[in-house]
């Protein structure tokens, strides 16, 4: 009751001051509220170079000229924004449950995250250079913001239910269960039954992208973006017929940009597949997905491993040229109930951690409400 008083006051003093349709010069605008604690303009945009990023975003997006910058700006601080918010929110439930984050799993990152940019782990210099030209931090620093993702993606599982039930340690106000049963496994093969085939002399590509799970959800949702969002997006123009190598050119830049240590970008060759004994579960089923003739597919959840055996996850999705079908899969094969409830699984995560998004922004002030949709 506290915090919602607090924040109501703070909006009855503030809520005069804000333009609602452009923003305002003043570099301390109140853009929101969260915990009785104001969140300015100037806290969003920190020391980026907006007009850095508008026209990156132009690039990577080709967003035509007729779209003014300060549209563009305003769709950049928005987003960052909302990003902010959930930081916060996130952090403050994280620090509620006391989760922390070892020294040990952080040295194990770091020196991942240096073996993948073919950096010695004893080359303190060339790390130091390396994080003060990309992120303009410390070594100190990148380590304390790397923990802090990676404990906000943690404390987003255990209220996604990634984690089962939730342990009598973490008295969360928000979880979404994540259970899968036998009944919801065979009412799904019942409505996806024709998708259940044995296919022969599968001729695909495939795209995927990958990256290490501590990667930041903001970071995670560019290149989301960038894949699927819009008629520039990578997907997009493969089915408007460019190449995946063309299509791919911003999306290039933009991880370079990001600076994500190991993620790993793979345009696969044109191959062909005798049947599902050579593709792995996800691909086969997205070769399914899409008509015998040809087609590409939705964006699906991709994973693999790297060289030391850490564990990479992303999205990816197949250009199929052609297929031969054969006959529908029995429901009683393992492999066939295997796929579908890591299929349901996957996809009641992604639509819990929404849902854990959604009930946390409920606990913020935006200002102003109709730039910013919940």
């Amino acid at each position: 009751m506290k915090r919602i008083l607090a924040a109501a006051l703070l909006l009855i003093v503030v809520c005069p001051l804000v333009v609602a349709d452009e923003r305002s010069d003043g570099a301390d605008e109140i853009l929101a509220v969260v915990n009785g604690k104001a969140i300015t303009y100037q806290q969003i945009v920190g020391d980026l170079d907006m007009q850095a990023e508008i026209n990156a975003t132009r690039t990577v997006q080709r967003v035509p000229a007729d779209i003014a910058d300060s549209e563009i700006e305003q769709q950049l601080v928005f987003q960052r924004l909302r990003n902010y918010i959930l930081q916060r929110l996130l952090d403050a439930e994280a620090d509620r449950v006391q989760l922390k984050i070892s020294d040990s799993q952080m040295r194990g990152i770091i020196i991942r995250q240096k073996k993948n940019l073919g950096l010695r782990d004893d080359d303190v210099k060339a790390w130091a250079s390396y994080l003060k030209e990309k992120f303009n931090l410390t070594p100190g620093e990148y380590l304390e913001r790397t923990r802090g993702e990676i404990r906000r993606n943690e404390i987003l599982n255990y209220m996604a239910g990634l984690y089962g039930p939730l342990p009598a340690q973490f008295p969360l106000e928000i979880y979404f269960s994540l259970s899968v049963t036998p009944r919801d496994v065979r009412e799904e093969f019942d409505r996806t039954a024709d998708s259940w085939r044995i296919a022969r002399n599968i001729d695909y590509r495939r795209f995927r992208l990958l990256y290490p799970p501590e990667v930041a959800r903001e970071n995670q949702a560019k290149l989301y973006s960038a894949v699927l969002n819009g008629d520039n997006s990578v997907r997009e123009r493969v089915i408007k017929g460019e190449s995946m190598e063309r299509a791919s050119d911003g999306l290039k830049k933009l991880i370079e940009d990001l600076g994500i240590p190991g993620a790993q970008l793979e345009l696969g060759e044109r191959k062909t597949a005798k049947d599902d004994s050579d593709l792995d579960p996800l691909t086969y089923q997205m070769v399914l997905s899409v008509p015998a003739n040809g087609g590409i597919s939705e964006l699906g959840y991709a994973e693999d491993t790297d060289d030391e055996g850490q564990k990479l996850e992303g999205f990816q999705f197949v250009q199929l040229f052609s297929r031969e079908d054969g006959d529908r899969r029995n429901y009683e094969s393992p492999k066939v109930q295997e796929g579908i409830r890591a299929a349901i699984e996957r996809e009641r995560l992604s639509q819990n951690q929404a849902k854990v998004e959604r009930a946390l922004l409920k606990r913020a002030a935006i200002v102003p409400e109709k730039l910013f949709q919940r």
